[in-house]
């Protein structure tokens, strides 16, 4: 087997049927692995990750996900498989580590800032007294889910008062405090997709609340990416080890800031407003790898 694809759910969404679909019109073998029904068998020093079918011996294995409403054993399995293939001299992609660093905004936000990239003032705590602080200080806040995407779970608050509620309620359910200064831009953000070191196309997501999430009801519009542009989504795709990524970015009043990099994009939208298929892009890089 050339490729397997693998992600939570038991019906692949239309990102992994566009790589699927696109790997097995290049000729090469392809197949869709629910992350759930891989098993590792260990014994007399070697180690087999397989399904009921046999071993997985793809060449590389594409992860579109790991799970999120799932318990700390079943990610620490999911995630010790997964390097295990690594180990074994499968390539993954994206990089189980990128994957895992995207995945905690809290290491995703100190390697971009650490790499140069442009993001919103950000404080994580346990601590109730210092989130307050930290709220009252920066005026306008985002309190985000440390794990999460689409948007789900962020919340906006101007009145300290009121964060603090919020706060305290996280807390009490064990739930770091993600805080971000709230950055005034337009009714929109910029999407780009990069691909093996290039971006492959932007476009804007336009929304009629601050966020900005296609999910969320955002439209994708064209954007045309400038060299400024390009460097940002390039230098916070590499600063996490990414071989491609979706990279948002906002309009500051004093400049672009990145808000997030997203190991597992979902594209649709960004198919609609671009025209362009990740996919193609994504398994252009697969054969040059195999070929290697």
């Amino acid at each position: 087997m050339d490729v397997a694809i693998v992600a939570e759910s038991q019906t692949p969404d239309e990102p992994t049927r566009d790589i699927y679909f696109e790997t097995k019109r290049r000729g090469l073998s392809v197949r869709y692995i629910p992350i759930q029904r891989l098993s590792v068998r260990i014994a007399d020093g070697n180690a087999v990750v397989e399904t009921r079918g046999g071993r997985v011996d793809a060449s590389v294995v594409v992860i579109r996900g790991i799970g999120y409403v799932i318990d700390s054993s079943t990610f620490m399995r999911r995630v010790s498989i997964l390097k295990i293939l690594e180990r074994e001299g499968t390539v993954t992609i994206n990089p189980v580590d990128a994957l895992l660093s995207c995945r905690n905004k809290l290491e995703t936000i100190y390697l971009l800032s650490k790499a140069g990239v442009p993001v919103p003032p950000t404080a994580v705590t346990e601590d109730l007294y210092y989130g307050y602080i930290t709220a009252k200080d920066m005026g306008k806040v985002v309190l985000k889910p440390i794990q999460g995407s689409r948007g789900f779970g962020a919340m906006m608050f101007e009145d300290p008062e009121q964060a603090f509620q919020v706060m305290r309620t996280l807390l009490i359910t064990r739930n770091p405090l993600y805080i971000q200064k709230y950055v005034e831009k337009p009714n929109r953000d910029i999407r780009i997709i990069v691909v093996d070191g290039r971006p492959i196309g932007c476009m804007y997501r336009v929304s009629t609340t601050w966020k900005t999430n296609i999910a969320q009801g955002a439209v994708g519009v064209p954007c045309k990416i400038t060299p400024e542009l390009e460097e940002i989504a390039v230098k916070a795709t590499n600063a996490i080890g990414l071989i491609y990524s979706g990279v948002d970015i906002g309009e500051g009043r004093e400049g672009y800031v990145v808000f997030e990099v997203n190991a597992s994009p979902d594209w649709r939208g960004f198919k609609q407003a671009t025209g362009v298929n990740p996919a193609v892009h994504l398994v252009d890089y697969i054969q040059r790898i195999l070929k290697k």
